[in-house]
């Protein structure tokens, strides 16, 4: 098979989250979806590699299915959701464990729809009103009023769009909690008089409505337990997508790298299945350089800054502060000693060390 068909079948790694919860539901394993995606998923490296540092050229026919790929996921979604509701409503899970694993299979559905989305609002026309409805279908229908801002405010600390050097995720995320919020009030606010509508406007009480029609889906097919179901997944994935954030700039703001206000400095890691299930939302620098352009045209930017392990790997180690502090200060200042200087996971390496970036600057 041809290495380019090869690597765009890979981009319908967005369905493998849903698939990987039907069939859990089947075979009465719901903890199917989030064990295979983040226990599995890190372990993929050594297999699939890391995507290539050069852009890849598709064919016409190519790039018209993954340019509609997004819109296929989006239009999909509601058939996927129904017939995890569908399932659920026939077979309720009998224990509290299952419940939780659910809850975190469902978690893992809903913050990789957000990706899709992300890549859907940074699009114009009717594109970016699909990804508001879907934004909001997922639990997180601020997504679009706080997440455009976001481009435009490159490496501000103050008002946590980039986090604090000396920040943990814990307080990043509850700054940023805040910022989310009043964020998408001014972000309406604008848009509004820009427009000379009501007080309410660009997309919100679309995809605010899109939060409350599934809310109320999984109260009516699983009562109570299924509107907290929802409700705990929703909260959940709005912690992601701000802990996300932490790993994609942190240290990079202007409290920690001269030009960072200009710079749009972000974190990235080529590791492949990542790419495919992200849509190249890893590949974070070269897309806040060039936010419009679509996912399969990015490639990793020449000079950004390389995580030293995937996301997943990543993102345990900030929910403790010292273990991410040992892990990525080598990498941050092995990357402001030669931003062109690239240590990161290769072959069958999982995590760069600290020791390798220290004898990657000596000398």
């Amino acid at each position: 098979m041809p290495h380019n068909l090869f690597g765009a079948i890979g981009y319908l790694a967005i369905f493998l989250p849903f698939v990987l919860l039907i069939v859990g539901q089947a075979i009465d394993a719901p903890y199917l979806a989030a064990a295979i995606i983040f226990g599995v998923g890190p372990l993929s490296r050594p297999l699939l590699g890391n995507v290539s540092q050069e852009l890849v050229e598709w064919d016409e026919r190519t790039a018209t299915f993954l340019d509609r790929l997004p819109v296929v996921y989006a239009a999909a979604f509601p058939l996927l959701l129904g017939w995890v509701l569908s399932s659920l409503g026939a077979h309720p899970p009998s224990r509290m464990l299952s419940w939780i694993w659910l809850g975190l299979s469902l978690w893992t559905c809903m913050f990789f729809a957000v990706v899709v989305a992300h890549e859907l609002i940074h699009q114009g026309g009717h594109r970016r009103r699909i990804g508001w409805l879907l934004a909001g279908a997922a639990g997180y229908p601020l997504l679009a009023h706080e997440h455009l801002p976001h481009h435009s405010t490159s490496g501000n600390v103050d008002l946590a769009e980039w986090p604090r050097r000396d920040e943990s995720v814990w307080g990043f995320a509850a700054r940023r909690t805040v910022r989310v919020i009043r964020s998408a009030a001014e972000h309406n606010a604008i848009l509004a008089a820009r427009r000379g509508r009501g007080a309410v406007h660009g997309g919100l009480p679309e995809a605010l409505a899109a939060t409350a029609v599934v809310s109320l889906a999984f109260a009516w097919v699983a009562g109570l337990p299924g509107l907290a179901l929802y409700l705990c997944v929703a909260a959940g994935v709005h912690f992601g997508v701000q802990a996300i954030t932490y790993l994609q700039h942190w240290g990079l703001g202007v409290d920690s790298v001269e030009g960072a206000d200009e710079g749009r400095y972000a974190w990235e890691d080529r590791c492949q299945f990542q790419v495919w299930l992200m849509l190249h939302l890893a590949l974070h620098h070269a897309h806040h350089q060039r936010s419009s352009i679509p996912y399969y045209r990015l490639a990793p930017h020449a000079r950004s800054p390389r995580l030293p392990a995937g996301y997943v790997l990543l993102l345990v180690a900030s929910f403790i502060p010292p273990f991410w502090r040992w892990l990525m200060t080598p990498a941050l200042e092995s990357w402001k000693h030669d931003p062109e200087a690239h240590i990161e996971p290769v072959r069958w390496r999982l995590v760069c060390l600290p020791v390798h970036y220290a004898t990657s600057t000596r000398g």
